[in-house]
């Protein structure tokens, strides 16, 4: 029998590490503030992209609906939530607000928000 999670897995082309804000509280102030902090580093994965529609373009910017999902092992637990960032050949892109992981036998598939988009 075929092991499918082991076939798509050879798919994967890139890496991410995935990214969580952690309350830090100001000992003297009180001031309670958020640092970006790493829980995940080069994860094996597979990014897809489509175009929703074509770029648009109002009176004062342009710009574009674009899904990105990103897929990886099943095994791996990313928070909903969480900033990614996807190296794939050498380039790297940012993406923020990570959706909730759709979890298959085979690999889970993550819908991704573009960071700096117009």
């Amino acid at each position: 029998m075929r092991n499918i999670k082991a076939d798509i897995e050879r798919l994967y082309d890139g890496v991410f590490s995935a990214y969580e804000s952690v309350p830090i509280t100001d000992d003297e102030t009180g001031i309670v503030t958020g640092k970006r902090q790493e829980y995940l580093k080069d994860i094996p994965c597979r990014i897809s992209y489509q175009l929703i529609n074509e770029n648009k373009q109002s009176r004062f910017i342009s710009y574009k609906n674009q899904t990105v999902r990103l897929f990886t092992s099943p095994d791996v637990v990313v928070k909903e939530g969480s900033d990614i960032s996807v190296t794939v050949s050498g380039r790297s892109e940012e993406y923020i607000l990570s959706g909730s992981p759709a979890v298959y036998t085979s690999h889970q598939e993550i819908l991704l928000k573009i960071k700096n988009v117009r």
